[in-house]
């Protein structure tokens, strides 16, 4: 059997199987009331400095549009996307993963009712996930910097899907 078949085959299983939604049913509610966050893009496996720039740019002009604002001053919450990139030398096949997480300040039940009722500032806050989804995918060398972009721009799609689901008012 020719490898080439055998690895185009498993490379379309796998980009099949990578648009599946990585997020579960607990991430639902938890964009409620947020209107602004930060947001900031790591890439790595890549040597091209401007690219990371130029992911962010996508990213801005994505939000642009809809009624979620992008602000850098915004504390909480921060949008981190990470961008992988794993280059294989030997076969002409790259693989990546883009991980988009929403993280925000909470506190717990219990330590609210106790400063609740003793009428206390609360201090110390833990910072959580509210909200993840997670794309893997594989490409061909020459192609894996337009297949990551169109594949952020996917996951920020269903971001905000996501996000108009928890603020149906936001839609108008």
């Amino acid at each position: 059997m020719n490898p080439n078949y055998f690895i185009k085959t498993i490379s379309l299983s796998l980009i099949l199987c990578t648009f599946s939604y990585g997020e579960l049913i607990w991430s639902e509610g938890n964009l409620k009331k947020v209107d602004q966050i930060s947001l900031e893009i790591v890439v790595s496996g890549d040597q091209d400095p401007t690219w990371e720039e130029k992911l962010t740019q996508i990213s801005l002009l994505f939000f642009e549009g809809y009624k979620l604002k992008i602000n850098p001053k915004t504390f909480s919450p921060n949008m981190v996307i990470n961008v992988s990139i794993l280059k294989f030398n030997d076969l002409s096949i790259s693989s990546y993963d883009i991980d988009l997480s929403v993280f925000d300040l909470f506190i717990s039940k219990d330590k609210y009712l106790d400063n609740i009722s003793s009428k206390k500032i609360i201090k110390k806050f833990k910072s959580g996930i509210i909200y993840q989804q997670n794309l893997f995918g594989q490409s061909e060398h020459e192609k894996i910097i337009q297949d990551v972009e169109n594949s952020l721009v996917s996951i920020l799609n269903t971001f905000i899907n996501d996000w108009y689901q928890d603020n149906p008012m936001k839609q108008f």
